[in-house]
């Protein structure tokens, strides 16, 4: 009978004790659920475009009023630069800096989502070997397998930048007169 007795009080404490890491289990799942839901909420896209649309509906010469209502959300400007930056999720923002003489709009775009199986990136010395030709972007496209995608304005250039599959990113500035390519680089 005593026997008896210490094998129920150590089921007891056994379900006691399993009821309890239960309750802490499930505790913590909950709490992954909220902060996984938490941190979606800043990957969400905020205003009327993403990242890529957006630029598109920006011109250089416009002010920040102007690019609030186009993007349907205010901007934050640095008081340290005065750079103004629209946030349009945790990876992708469009930023207006102003220039002495001009202004200068630049669409940060995260990698990933732009990778292009299509794209085949020159060596550095054959890119090198392209720009001191004069390449257009019209020529840069065939030679590169795929339209870049805008990611610069100025009001003498734009920019566009292709990612291949492996990530390799370029960008390349084309100049609005002579329509060539004047400068391009690996990131």
């Amino acid at each position: 009978m005593k026997n008896k007795s210490v094998v129920i009080v150590i089921v007891v404490i056994f379900i006691v004790v399993m009821s309890i890491l239960g309750i802490l289990v499930l505790g913590e799942k909950e709490n992954n659920q909220n902060i996984a839901q938490n941190t979606g909420e800043s990957t969400e896209k905020k205003g009327n475009y993403d990242v890529i649309e957006a630029i598109k509906h920006i011109e250089v010469t416009n002010t920040v009023e102007e690019i609030n209502k186009v993007l349907g959300f205010e901007g934050e400007t640095s008081e340290f630069s005065g750079d103004t930056t629209w946030k349009i999720d945790s990876k992708n923002w469009i930023t207006l800096k102003k220039g002495v003489d001009s202004q200068i709009i630049q669409a940060t775009i995260d990698k990933e989502t732009i990778k292009n199986d299509n794209v085949t990136l020159p060596s550095q010395k054959e890119l090198q070997e392209l720009l001191n030709k004069g390449i257009t972007y019209e020529e840069l496209v065939e030679k590169l397998g795929a339209e870049g995608i805008l990611s610069s304005k100025t009001s003498t250039s734009v920019g566009y930048t292709w990612v291949d599959k492996n990530g390799q990113r370029l960008g390349a500035t084309i100049n609005n007169e002579s329509g060539k390519c004047t400068v391009a680089s690996y990131r």
